[in-house]
């Protein structure tokens, strides 16, 4: 095992010519669902039995492409393929989770219940009818030179863009150590406010960059946790022989604060909860 200070000792010693790195990685996100429902619905029979149904943790392809001097992450390209039919009484589009109702426009509009499992918060919300997830993270641009950051989140069928600062992290370098991906990796540890993160990266491909908008790193993060494995962030390919062209901070959205986007949020959230009270729910 390595010791903390003998590993930052290494890092710091790394020649700065290897720092030339670009490339992309393919990550699985992976987010435990935990559900946790309401009175009124575990009362439901028709809610209740479609609750075997519903998977433990939601998976999707996402990427990182990156140079010397910015990071993009985003869902991974993936190839068109028909979707194949749900269990009765469920339907799934993308990472969103329908239940006890129908996902389409016709017919009755019954009490639908949503959840968004790529959202990092975990939440879940509840409509009238079919709907969309209520709110996710689409995106994420940072600018490893300068510091800044740019994040996609796309709410209720609209995109939003965030500028703001790359997130400080108070990484804690650990000592552990292990192989990854034919790569060396260190682990380091941070809690921000309640939320604790696990990060392994590596000084092999040495970019302070990795998924969403951890980073912070003398290396590649090549798998994440948060909040003990409830989103976890798997990486299962490292091209770093297919050029990657000048990255760009995305311009695609409404742009607003990070202020603005809660106050927005907050605001669709208690609407929907007066909703559903006005329903007599």
């Amino acid at each position: 095992m390595i010791r903390a200070r003998t590993l930052l000792a290494l890092l710091v010693g790394l020649p700065l010519a290897v720092s030339g790195q670009s490339g992309a990685v393919r990550y699985d996100q992976s987010t435990r669902i935990d559900i946790k429902l309401p009175p009124e619905l575990a009362r439901n029979p028709e809610v209740m039995a479609n609750m075997g149904n519903i998977p433990k943790s939601s998976t999707r392809p996402m990427q990182l492409r990156f140079t010397p001097q910015a990071a993009l992450f985003g869902p991974a390209p993936v190839s068109a393929a028909p979707g194949a039919p749900g269990a009765a009484g469920m339907a799934t589009r993308g990472d969103v989770i329908m239940m006890g109702g129908s996902a389409g426009g016709g017919g009755a509009a019954r009490e639908v219940m949503v959840m968004d499992a790529s959202a990092m918060s975990g939440s879940f919300a509840f409509f009238g009818g079919g709907g969309g997830g209520m709110d996710a993270v689409t995106g994420a641009f940072t600018d490893l030179e300068s510091g800044s950051y740019v994040e996609l989140r796309s709410l209720l069928g609209r995109t939003f863009r965030i500028t703001d600062s790359r997130p400080a992290i108070g990484w804690k370098l650990t000592g552990e150590s292990a192989q990854f991906l034919g790569y060396p990796v260190f682990q380091a540890i941070a809690k921000q406010d309640t939320t604790s993160i696990e990060a392994w990266f590596t000084p092999d491909i040495p970019v302070s960059a990795g998924p969403a908008q951890y980073g912070g790193l003398p290396g590649l993060i090549l798998t994440l946790a948060i909040d003990s494995n409830r989103v976890v962030f798997t990486a299962t390919a490292v091209d770093l022989k297919t050029p990657v062209e000048k990255i760009s901070a995305p311009s695609e959205g409404s742009k607003v604060t990070r202020a603005e986007y809660d106050k927005l949020l907050a605001d669709k959230q208690a609407e929907m909860m007066k909703g559903r009270r006005g329903r007599g729910n």
